[in-house]
């Protein structure tokens, strides 16, 4: 018994390793866990499935195994696969080792999956004990001989006349591994005692009385590991440098370190409860499930064959998946969002996004995003100068509070409560650690629907500043159009009692409280033992009253540097979109209404499936995989209704779309705030800065790269298929404009792949004489500058040169413009300033002149009202 044990320990601590639970997720790991688990699952006394409901089996899970997504995939897969492996014919004992050790860890990981979905729910609205598991945790320390006091959500350590705060969190006392190992465990004992008589009780009491025995074990263990990992952590940091408060808490969020702790749990299990575990008798597979494995049919044939009760289960869990991710949109409103410019005196969207600001100013702000929001809404300010009052809500569906650095009044408070409730909709932007104190003027608005922003800042494990995000599957319609996307730095928020959906729920975080003593408040990204750490929420969604409320924690993704980075714009666009919308389903008491009388409709029909199942004699297996159907059935429906529903909004205004290429380059770009080549040698400052002449740009690989009216390929050194060749040739053909930058330093440069189809070609040998000053056609009226070295330029016209060598050039090819120049690295990082905050030298200014005369030269732009420097006029003006 005690390999099942370790078994289900295993399996619990893939979870910590697929999801990323704790740290970054490894998914070679997870495999290895998986398939160790599987090899000791594999003499568990799962019975023989009769060979037409495997086939039926195998045939639901299909769409599933499809549609899931790692690691929650293995669970179709693994029952899949064993049920194939278990009708397999073949004289050996491995093949039915492997399938009832597939389809035992497929059981185990299901019911992990459900126990840590909840428990990530939870946690994610609140990581800290209550006050009598806090107290009881500071007693087993003191029993330990550690002075341990309570304060709040810490517990305080004295050791050597030092004091310690480690956060008392539930991932400390009870964490996801634990969650999952108890939660597979009781599968465990399901599988190995269940019985294969009927009309008896002993088999549902022997039951309970095991569940009890594991409920028992795991609050044992509990506090015993808190203990451990106090200690370890206690031991590491006295034995360090004693200056300072030393980043030796990692061993909080170690995945392997928690794997190694469910080694005692299995132990402690095994022990407790691995004794008189059933086996199945030799020959009672048949017995086991009632089954007849040659006709296919159960000892008591159903009154409506074998379909009535898959088909029950199916549509009973299809529903459940429906109530659990129904978020109804209703019907789109005229689309006039306000950007409260009151109280805020960071990230404006007054300053232009233009040729003229930079530094801060210029960078830091919302210009590019309102623009961005332009074409799809009417957007208007409401600026200092403004009242915020019922008079001037009216001038809006959607209102926009954007980092607030002064308090609101109580009638302002008071005026946005009222347009919230009689139907209006509210977008909340915050930043980490209460920096200008944003998140308490926020959180005096964000109190009265009853969630706050937390006054932190949440770090990836292992990689502080790049926590990454992929909408689920069945995601919520206001991040459906969204592709993968990074974070910046942001706070969580805390849902408090108000009622909603975490549109955004990340794992593999940790939170530090704010540093005061530093400007802005940033804590330095280590691992300290007050931080807290596991599940959070980062984007919040709630009805008051008509309306909807959405609050987002990272406000630096929507500055200019960072909003057309991939998924940032489309974000904002989301969650105007959402709100924008109206449903008769946002009261609270007709949702309500729906959701329970389609839940218990749900739960009426698993349960007429599960009694019918029985009756046929059908295996659990086969229920399971109908519920995976259902799922599935359910999911690609409301998949495609929240398509239908909210698609992208229809464009209004178009900014010229400008796409970089990343088929065939892969020059290093930026990632939020910082550049991905440390050594200035990428070209995020040059994507940055195009915008700036008035288009929007975007990142794109696939048929995606042929989207916009132009395209910007910086060095490829990627193969150039005939396909993407023959593409390119057709877009330019129609109209689309093609800038091409190489550069000599380029070690395998296919940019001639590119250009060779317009006559046009790039030659690096010689580079280094191609140097002196670099004169531009007087048409142009671009600055001279002084050169190191260039390719030669081909073909075309020449629009630039070194003395006679040309260095860049253009050629017309039916509708559109191609324009080829052979000095990139004029435009790299370390050229451009390294960065955007610092005020540019005159030199650089230089640069900037330049790329901007070849820019309007290459590519279409259109400027918008906030990127000229006119006055700006009032939102009822606009």
């Amino acid at each position: 018994m005690i390999r099942s044990w370790i078994a289900t320990g295993l399996l619990a601590g893939s979870w910590l390793f697929g999801l990323g639970y704790y740290q970054p997720a490894s998914i070679a790991v997870w495999g290895v866990l998986l398939l160790g688990a599987v090899i000791l699952l594999g003499d568990l006394p799962i019975p023989r499935l009769a060979r037409r409901q495997g086939i039926l089996a195998a045939i639901l899970l299909g769409p599933a195994v499809w549609l899931v997504p790692l690691p929650y995939k293995a669970i179709p897969l693994l029952l899949a696969v064993g049920l194939v492996l278990m009708q397999t014919p073949l004289p050996r004992r491995w093949p039915q080792w492997l399938a009832r050790g597939c389809i035992a860890a497929a059981a185990i990981l299901l019911a992990q999956s459900l126990a840590l979905e909840c428990y990530a729910i939870l946690t994610a609205r609140a990581h800290e004990l209550p006050s009598l598991l806090a107290h009881a945790l500071a007693g087993v320390t003191r029993s330990l001989g550690v002075e341990t006091a309570v304060d709040g959500s810490w517990l305080v350590l004295r050791s050597l006349e030092q004091t310690h705060r480690v956060g008392a969190t539930w991932d400390l006392l009870l964490d996801a591994g634990s969650v999952c190992f108890l939660a597979g465990g009781w599968v465990l004992l399901v599988l190995t005692r269940r019985p294969y008589g009927r009309g008896t009780g002993d088999g549902f009491r022997a039951g309970v009385v095991d569940l009890l025995r594991l409920a028992a074990v795991g609050t044992a263990w509990a506090p015993l590991r808190a203990a451990i990992l106090i200690g370890l952590w206690l031991q590491r940091s006295l034995r360090a440098d004693s200056l300072g408060e030393v980043n030796v808490a990692d061993v909080f969020v170690n995945a392997w370190l928690h794997l190694l702790l469910l080694a005692g749990l299995a132990w402690l299990a095994s022990r407790v409860l691995g004794r008189g575990a059933a086996r199945l008798p030799q020959g009672a597979h048949r017995a086991a499930s009632g089954l007849d494995a040659d006709s296919g049919l159960g000892s008591r044939p159903a009154r409506h064959g074998i379909a009535s009760a898959p088909v029950l289960i199916a549509t009973g869990i299809g529903l459940a998946a429906f109530v659990w991710h129904w978020d109804p949109v209703g019907q789109p409103q005229a689309g006039r969002i306000m950007i409260v410019e009151r109280h805020s005196t960071w990230e404006p969207t007054t300053t232009p996004y233009g040729t003229q600001v930079y530094g801060e100013a210029g960078s830091y702000n919302y210009a590019a995003a309102y623009d961005y929001c332009g074409q799809y809404f009417q957007m208007s300010r409401l600026l200092e100068a403004e009242a915020i009052d019922d008079r001037t809500l009216a001038r809006c569906d959607v209102l926009v509070i954007k980092t607030p650095t002064s308090r609101y009044a109580e009638d302002e408070i008071a005026a946005v409560v009222r347009f919230v409730e009689r139907g209006g909709a509210l977008l909340m932007i915050g930043d980490h650690t209460n920096v200008f104190n944003m998140n308490t003027s926020l959180n005096d608005v964000a109190r009265h629907f009853g969630f706050t922003f937390r006054n932190d800042l949440l770090f990836r494990v292992g990689t502080p500043y790049e926590q990454k995000y992929r909408p689920p599957v069945m995601a919520s319609p206001v991040v459906q159009h969204v592709p993968p996307m990074n974070f910046a730095v942001s706070c969580s928020i805390d849902p408090g009692r108000s009622r909603g959906r975490m549109v955004i729920r990340s794992a593999g975080l940790f939170s530090l409280p704010p540093a005061y003593h530093e400007m802005n408040y940033h804590p330095q990204a280590e691992y300290r033992p007050h931080m807290h750490f596991g599940s959070w929420c980062q984007l919040w969604a709630t009805r008051y009253g008509r309306g909807r409320v959405l609050a987002f924690a990272d406000s630096t993704l929507f500055s200019n540097f960072c909003v057309f980075q991939p998924g940032k714009a489309e974000l904002l666009r989301g969650m105007l979109a959402w709100l924008n919308h109206r449903s008769v389903w946002d009261r609270h008491a007709a949702r309500l209404t729906m959701v329970l009388s389609l839940g218990l409709l749900s739960a009426l029909l698993l349960a007429a499936g599960v009694w019918h199942g029985r009756r046929q004699g059908l295996d659990w297996t086969l229920l399971v995989a109908a519920g995976y159907a259902g799922w599935a059935v359910a999911a690609v429906a409301m998949i495609a209704d929240h398509r239908r529903v909210l698609p992208v909004p229809p464009v209004r205004d178009a900014l010229p779309h400008v796409v970089l290429d990343r088929i065939v380059s892969q020059v290093p770009l930026f990632t939020g705030a910082f550049a991905d080549d440390k050594d200035g040698l990428g070209y995020g400052l040059f994507e940055q800065w195009i915008p700036r002449i008035g288009n929007r740009i975007s990142r794109e690989t696939g048929p995606q790269a042929f989207a916009g009216v132009a395209i910007v390929i910086v060095c490829p050194t990627r193969s150039v298929t005939p396909e993407y060749q023959q593409r390119l040739v057709e877009f330019v053909a129609a109209g689309g404009s093609l800038l091409v930058l190489d550069s000599p330093d380029v070690v395998g440069s296919t940019a001639n792949s590119i250009l060779w189809p317009f006559g046009l070609a790039s030659t690096a040998t010689g580079a280094e004489l191609n140097a002196g000053p670099l004169v531009w056609a007087e048409t142009l009226q671009i600055p001279t500058t002084p050169l190191l070295a260039s390719s030669r330029i081909d073909g075309g016209e020449p629009i630039a040169a070194i003395g006679e060598t040309p260095v860049a050039a253009q050629v017309q090819h039916g509708r559109g413009l191609v324009t080829a120049i052979g000095f990139g690295s004029l435009f790299n990082d370390a050229a451009m300033g390294t960065h955007w905050l610092p005020e540019p030298e005159p030199d650089t200014l230089l640069r900037y002149e330049v790329l901007y005369g070849l820019l309007r030269a290459a590519l279409p732009h259109k400027l918008r009202a906030a990127q000229t420097s006119q006055s700006l006029t009032d939102a009822s003006d606009e």
